[in-house]
């Protein structure tokens, strides 16, 4: 037993299956011990029983006769009498002797083999079961959800499981050698994780590794929903849970460009405060805080200053005004052109932005209505919200726009769904957004991947082909449009990615509608991911990638030589797919656009709007004009705020031609030419580039009039009016829209991108 036990160690450690080795020798040793120590408490009372015996008194029978005795010593024959008469030629023969001892042997020996077997058998057990052993269930934690984890699959072929252990093995001598003999003292966890970190750079864009300082520093966004800065700061230099907070702004959804820093009022006599930047409909907005505001206490303590440098930092107004959800933050501010401080108490919650934020008529035309709905996100609501919405401008249709209508003619004859900028979310809610406007049991597309987290899936309208369910998951949906009647438009732009990309390559493969963009393609992010808890962080990990009805995959297919690489990189992204129509589509290039328009832009918008100029003028309008509704921008308010854009830069509170300098090449100039032999002529040279850049800057207040005037309104009106009003306001007269309305109003076009009637 002992033998074979150790050959199938022997194998086991061959096959690098040291964790059950280590298990399967404990137990062995264990069940050894056990029936040694079973075998050795009964040989006690058998050597009792056996190791006194006596001759009996001559009689016929000439036997042996044990007589147990009560009493005696240990040093005695412990009671046992022996006839008096016993001859030396009486001695036990062999088979007596045997008789003797066959109990003691039969006892130990029973015991000894049965666990012995036990143990060989549990070898056994042990080396099949090393032969489905999945590493990653080690990492299996009591509060991860089991639907996230991998499902243990067996090892393909031992050699296979060998070939994944030895590099494993290499990697551990390194890290074993480095620890004992380096030169240096060196931080093994550093370096785990910057080895995890660039294995995974070698895989697609989106796995990546979590530290738990990573996961520290995220956090729901418990507050009041409202976002504030202070004058004179960038956001660039300021850190908010690890991120940096201008990057965090961009990410903020608004119908506004909010901007990255204030411009600082050199001129100022009174303390600075923190100024809100953006107030959402549902929390802070609600509660009374406006844009523009300045918040000069949270919870009676003050956090105005004379200054940027004398005031609290962002981080820490940040945590006077998180808290647990459900309590309520008490705010003192003042207006802009309001007498007195004000106090409201703002409750605290989970910040959530809503997947639609805006659902509105945008024309009348002879065959009927046409709706716009902007679709910010893909989350949990996503599916329900995009119902409602599609439910609201179907009532308001007749009724808005023509009362003369009956309720038979309500029916939309086009809509605008708006794309851009939607980062994605939850698949499952992009395929019930996309069953709104199918039959049910329409092939919608699939996800495939070669792991073992979840299998590859078929998506259908009205249900979730989920391969490992014995039945299907079923989504009861209900068409609510018929493309065939109600054109449709889908607006995208490079931000558009993953759930909203699945979504727009279902209407692009089954002809259901138009995608126009600003960009030529969209982001090309067309993969699943789940983050799975580890002993030490998470991994974020990439399991499958979406295909769209056609077959065509959604990822992009990343450059061969670059570290990050496409998942799937043997797939040939030059095949050729077609929509029901016919028409030709690209793989693996994200979604192409059917129709590129590109608006104009303006370099000096956006400069005022990451400036803050925008949003100063708007406080100081509003400051001027208290009680004034706006309705729209003006000759004379364009003129003002000309004006005031001149003067802030002649004062140095603007300064254009750095903000558009954003390599900071200027300043590189201007070191070098400090030091240059010519230093006064190249100062000057250098003084001449600044005045040219910035009268080229200021020649787009005539060229790019229409722009500026549109984000100046907005800007205006954000004192006033909700989010989702300015959206609508914004959509209204957005360019990329009003190309969706001719695309819309003209049939002929719209079926002609189509190929609805080939020649």
């Amino acid at each position: 037993a002992i033998g074979a036990t150790a050959l199938i160690y022997v194998v086991m450690l061959l096959k690098r299956r040291c964790l059950l080795v280590a298990f399967g020798a404990l137990l062995n040793s264990s069940l050894h011990c056990v029936s040694s120590a079973f075998g050795l408490a009964l040989l006690p009372g058998t050597l009792r029983q056996h190791s006194s015996f006596h001759r009996p008194s001559r009689s016929r029978t000439k036997n042996w006769v044990l007589h147990s005795s009560n009493s005696g010593d240990e040093s005695s024959n412990e009671g046992a009498s022996v006839s008096k008469d016993e001859d030396s030629d009486n001695e036990p023969n062999l088979q007596q002797r045997f008789g003797r001892y066959w109990p003691i042997f039969k006892t130990a020996s029973i015991a000894f083999v049965a666990g012995s077997l036990s143990a060989f058998i549990l070898s056994i057990i042990l080396f099949h079961q090393s032969l489905d052993y999945n590493p990653a269930s080690t990492y299996q934690s009591a509060d991860m959800s089991t639907s996230l984890l991998p499902t243990p699959t067996r090892t393909k072929s031992l050699s296979e499981s060998s070939q994944m252990q030895q590099p494993v093995t290499l990697y551990r001598l390194i890290i074993d050698i480095l620890k004992s003999s380096y030169v240096d003292e060196i931080n093994t966890e550093e370096m785990v994780q910057t080895s995890v970190e660039s294995m995974l750079s070698t895989l697609d864009p989106y796995t990546e590794y979590l530290s738990p300082k990573e996961l520290a520093k995220r956090k729901n966004l418990v507050g009041i929903g409202a976002f504030v800065m202070k004058s004179g700061v960038s956001s660039d230099s300021v850190t908010l849970d690890g991120m940096s907070a201008s990057k965090l702004i961009s990410g903020i959804p608004s119908a506004i460009k909010l901007p990255t820093q204030l411009l600082e009022d050199k001129d100022a006599t009174q303390k600075q405060a923190f100024k809100v930047v953006l107030s959402l409909e549902g929390y802070a907005y609600d509660a009374g805080l406006r844009v523009g505001d300045e918040l000069i206490s949270i919870n009676g303590q003050s956090i105005t200053g004379d200054d940027a440098s004398t005031m609290p930092s962002l981080e820490e107004v940040r945590e006077l005004l998180l808290g647990i959800p459900g309590t309520t933050v008490e705010v003192q501010f003042t207006r802009p052109g309001v007498d007195g401080v004000q106090t409201i108490n703002i409750k605290r919650g989970v910040v959530q932005f809503p997947s639609v934020p805006c659902a509105t008529l945008l024309k009348e035309t002879t065959d009927g209505s046409i709706g716009y709905i902007r679709l910010r996100r893909f989350g949990a609501d996503a599916g329900e919200s995009m119902k409602a919405a599609i439910q609201t401008l179907q009532s308001k249709a007749p009724q808005e726009v023509s009362p003369t209508r009956t309720q038979q003619d309500n029916t939309l004859a086009g809509l605008v769904l708006d794309l851009r900028d939607n980062t994605g979310g939850e698949l499952f809610e992009a395929i019930k957004v996309a069953s709104l406007f199918v039959p049910d049991n329409t092939y919608l597309g699939s996800s495939k991947g070669e792991g073992s987290m979840m299998p590859n899936q078929s998506y259908y309208s009205g249900k979730l082909d989920l391969a490992q369910a014995d039945d299907p998951v079923q989504e009861p949906t209900q068409q609510m449009i018929d493309p065939d009647k109600t054109h449709v438009v889908i607006l995208t732009n490079k931000q558009s990615a993953s759930a909203s990309e699945f979504l727009a390559g279902v209407f692009q493969d089954l002809d259901l509608g138009v995608i126009v963009g600003n960009d030529k393609e969209t982001l090309g992010k067309g993969v699943g991911q789940r983050e799975l808890p580890l002993p030490a962080g998470a991994l974020k990990l990439t399991y499958h990638e979406f295909y769209t009805p056609s077959g065509r995959c959604v990822q992009r297919q990343y450059d061969q030589n670059k570290s990050k690489q496409s998942p799937r990189r043997h797939t040939n992204s030059d095949e050729v797919f077609y929509t029901t129509n016919g028409r030709k589509l690209g793989d693996r290039r994200g979604i192409q656009v059917d129709r590129r328009f590109k608006p104009s832009r303006s370099d000096l918008s956006e400069l005022l709007s990451s400036s803050g100029a925008y949003y100063t003028y708007a406080s100081q309008w509003s400051a001027k004009h208290p009680s004034a509704k706006l309705t729209d921008v003006d000759e004379a308010i364009y003129k003002d705020f000309r004006s005031f854009v001149l003067k802030e830069q002649q004062k140095g509170n603007l300064k254009l031609e750095e903000i558009f300098d954003d390599k900071h090449i200027l300043q590189q100039m201007e070191i070098i030419s400090k030091s240059s032999n010519d230093r006064d002529l190249s100062l000057q040279s250098l003084v001449k580039i600044r005045e040219e850049i910035v009268k080229d800057l200021l020649t787009d207040f005539d060229l790019a009039k229409d722009i500026i005037k549109r984000e100046l309104e907005l800007n205006l009106l954000t004192r006033d009016l909700p989010d989702s009003v300015l959206i609508e306001r914004g959509a209204k007269s957005d360019a990329l829209v009003k190309e969706a309305l001719k695309i819309l109003m003209d049939n002929n076009s719209y079926d002609t991108i189509l190929n609805k009637n080939p020649t």
